[in-house]
């Protein structure tokens, strides 16, 4: 009994993975879409990323965002209500040295959004979504 039911087990699984194959033969995908890769701002020197890049994101895709204070001094990252609604706030909230913060950041229309440290006036960059 014990034999039948791993015999059967086994073809179900070959079964599954014989027509997952042909499918894919049949109706191969012609685009493949890969993910967005994580977005890093790490706050140093009252810089981010020593150039305060401009920041990539395309529309209706979250794209994950980790803010890392690498600073002896307090940071913070902060995304404003944009006048057009299209972009989602962020406050990390202050970050001492050593600590991080991760979110997301989620634009539902492109344009040019910008982020910014709220202790540090020059530590200023854009959200490009597209």
């Amino acid at each position: 009994m014990r034999n039948n039911i791993i015999a059967i087990v086994a073809i179900s699984f070959a079964t599954v993975g014989a027509l997952w194959g042909i499918g894919n033969l049949i109706n191969p995908e012609s685009e493949v879409d890969l993910p967005v890769e994580d977005i890093l701002l790490v706050a140093q020197r009252s810089t981010f990323n020593e150039t305060n890049p401009d920041v990539y994101v395309p529309v209706n895709v979250p794209t994950k965002l980790v803010v890392q204070n690498d600073d002896a001094v307090t940071h913070d990252l902060k995304v404003d209500p944009s006048s057009n609604g299209g972009i989602t706030p962020i406050n990390t909230a202050p970050l001492r040295g050593g600590q991080d913060f991760l979110t997301a950041i989620v634009a539902s229309k492109p344009g040019t959004y910008e982020y910014y440290c709220s202790y540090h006036p020059q530590m200023r960059g854009y959200i490009i979504s597209h």
